[in-house]
């Protein structure tokens, strides 16, 4: 990990990682969804914070071990840089 790890927060720039890194895997969200047992649209609720209980949680640790923590890690201090420049 890295020596200042960044809190991963639900909302729209945890779902764009996400669906990013599903795009270079070759899936999306219906797909890999279903594949975990979960409707497309409450993945998306838990990805950007819509829904927050316990499954949410559980459901959003399972699309950040998809990708791989560190990765995520990575990627979203990336994108969380663009959106502090202003540029999307």
């Amino acid at each position: 990990m890295t020596d200042n790890p960044i809190t991963l927060q639900p909302g729209p720039v945890f779902y764009e990682v996400f669906l990013g890194a599903l795009m270079i895997y070759g899936t999306n969200l219906k797909e890999w969804a279903a594949l975990h047992g979960y409707d497309a649209n409450n993945a998306k609720m838990a990805a950007v914070g819509a829904w927050n209980g316990p499954k949410a949680k559980e459901l959003r640790q399972k699309m950040i071990d998809r990708v791989g923590e560190d990765t995520f890690r990575h990627l979203y201090q990336l994108r969380m840089a663009q959106e502090e420049r202003g540029a999307a």
